[in-house]
């Protein structure tokens, strides 16, 4: 009877070994389960912070940009009123220089026509130095009737062309305040 007993025994201690394994391998399985669900909600946290970051970034970018959109907007405003008040200033400024007494005759532009040429461009133009008024001494041909271009035409071109150069400045300037500092000039 002892072999019976023993393989009883022998039967009861290795079910409990099975027993046992069985319950290290669930307690593993469980714990493996659980640190698997921790891990995939941390990477779907982590997730969630880089996609809010990203949208962050996005929409300061978007932020950035509609600012400067509107900073170009209210220039070309601004422009468009610099321009209405050339072209007032056109008339007088297009009169023909008066002629000084023992001088040649005058040149295509007066002192006026000049400082509206300047600010079309953007340039303070200061009151006539010694022959700014005066016609080219070394081709005194040349001139409005010999050209067929009018006070008036040269004084529209210089608007046009001065504000359009202000605006592309502008322009410039504004994408280069958009790109990342470090890679400015």
């Amino acid at each position: 009877m002892l072999s019976k007993t023993t393989l009883v025994l022998a039967g009861l201690v290795a079910g409990a070994a099975l027993w046992f394994g069985h319950a290290r391998f669930e307690a593993g399985l469980a714990s493996g389960r659980s640190e698997l669900t921790a891990y995939k909600l941390e990477v779907a946290e982590q997730r969630t912070r880089d996609a809010g970051a990203a949208h962050r970034r996005y929409q300061a970018k978007v932020d950035e940009l509609a600012a400067a959109s509107a900073r170009l907007d209210q220039l070309q405003q601004d422009l468009d009123n610099i321009r209405a008040q050339l072209t007032r200033r056109i008339p007088h400024a297009a009169q023909p220089p008066k002629p000084v007494a023992g001088q040649p005759s005058p040149g295509l532009l007066s002192v006026d026509g000049l400082q509206l040429y300047n600010a079309a461009f953007g340039l303070q133009a200061g009151y006539g130095t010694a022959g700014t008024d005066q016609p080219d001494q070394e081709d005194p041909a040349a001139g409005a009737a010999d050209s067929g271009v009018s006070r008036e035409d040269l004084l529209a071109h210089s608007r046009d062309l001065g504000l359009w150069c202000r605006a592309v400045a502008a322009q410039r300037d504004e994408l280069i305040d958009l790109l990342p500092k470090e890679s400015q000039p």
